[in-house]
């Protein structure tokens, strides 16, 4: 979103990118290392200056430690506010451009969904206040788009100028764009997937199935996008989360950039897409679960949104033979060894899905793919998931 300065904080997504892929390499103890930062930005982020210097001040103040301290007692938006307040004061920067970067880390963390709308302080055209999350953060940004210093800091104080980050509006303006991008291709039930792929045949670890008889709850209709709100209370830090579910992901999968965390739906602590496959699956999501138990729910969560109904089992004696829209059944794998249950169906684009878990690892699967016959070949060779 462009303000009325024309410029807006990382307007094509690339810090974002950025922070991602340096948690992907490095683990989430990244965004607490000046240095890995500080190599980040150069290596990556020359164009954004600005950015660039909110980035490693943030790690440099470890901006991870100051969420998870204060999220317990203030939640994760009362935190986001709290922290960015503190880097704020403790860097001399403006509270609006604090607010994105601390923003940036929890969103890169999982501690929040992405497409969030929590309000981001902006410059309104002709009116010294900013529509904000929190008055001192709105009243800071409009002064510094006006060229005055923000209420509170006399005259002389240092914020974020030309001389310091390259463009002062850049800083000074957060313009709502914090989660706007690409929220439409988090979904499980895109109307389009992503990439296509020639057939496969099936490769080794070849399952049978057991129907499990069990059926799912009322359905509804397939949801374009699943819940954007992060799970009110995880059972485990989404830092550690995350680190545990990637290394459960192929290398094969991952790929370049194919991965990024988008949240903690239907009751994971964790979850992960990966897009852009050369497989019979376009896209994956990994979802990952702190108990059976919770796994259990979680499918049959999901599988509820999208208005499944179970109407027979995906096997024909005890064989996978061909993709069976609407079946649902147990699977156990000798080679290697696998006990899961897999769900077939497609969505009002007549893509075909396949929900699957992997009970040894409470990790389930969301594989989605363009053709029946490719999905279901890819599912069998079980190289979705590392064993």
């Amino acid at each position: 979103m462009t303000e009325v300065t024309g410029h807006v904080i990382d307007p094509d997504g690339e810090a974002r990118r950025a922070l991602l892929e340096a948690v992907a390499e490095h683990g989430p103890q990244a965004l607490s290392d000046a240095t890995i930062m500080d190599n980040l930005c150069r290596n990556r982020l020359a164009a954004l200056p600005g950015e660039s210097i909110l980035i490693v001040s943030a790690a440099r103040a470890d901006v991870p430690a100051l969420l998870r301290n204060e999220i317990p007692e203030l939640g994760n938006y009362g935190a986001i506010q709290s922290v960015a307040a503190t880097l704020a004061r403790a860097s001399d920067l403006d509270n609006a451009a604090s607010l994105w970067v601390v923003r940036e880390f929890a969103r890169t963390l999982g501690m929040i969904a992405p497409g969030g709308t929590q309000p981001t302080p902006r410059i309104v055209p002709g009116g010294p206040a900013a529509e904000a999350a929190g008055a001192s953060a709105g009243a800071e940004a409009a002064g510094a788009a006006a060229g005055a210093p923000p209420p509170g800091k006399p005259p002389g104080s240092r914020v974020l100028t030309r001389n310091t980050i390259g463009v002062a509006a850049a800083i000074a303006l957060v313009a709502g764009y914090l989660g706007v991008a690409a929220a439409a291709h988090l979904s499980p039930f895109p109307a389009q997937t992503v990439a296509a792929s020639s057939s496969q045949s099936p490769g080794t670890g070849q399952s049978t199935g057991q129907g499990t008889g069990q059926s799912t709850g009322p359905g509804t209709s397939p949801s374009t996008s699943p819940a954007s709100s992060p799970d009110a209370s995880p059972d485990a830090s989404p830092t550690s989360d995350y680190a545990i579910l990637l290394s459960k992901i192929p290398a094969s999968v991952q790929g370049h950039n194919n991965c990024q965390l988008i949240g903690t739906q239907y009751g994971a602590t964790a979850v992960i897409q990966c897009s852009r496959l050369n497989s019979g699956a376009g896209t994956i999501q990994y979802y990952l679960y702190p108990s059976p138990a919770r796994l259990t729910s979680g499918v049959s969560a999901l599988l509820s949104k999208a208005g499944f109904h179970r109407q027979r089992e995906c096997t024909t004696g005890s064989e996978f033979t061909d993709f069976l829209a609407e079946c649902q059944s147990d699977f156990h794998n000798q080679t290697p060894f696998m006990t899961g249950s897999i769900a077939e169906y497609t969505n009002t684009s007549h893509d075909p899905l396949i929900i699957t878990t992997d009970n040894e690892q409470n990790v389930m699967a969301v594989l989605v793919g363009t053709n029946p016959g490719d999905l279901l070949a890819y599912w069998k060779q079980l190289n979705w998931i590392v064993r």
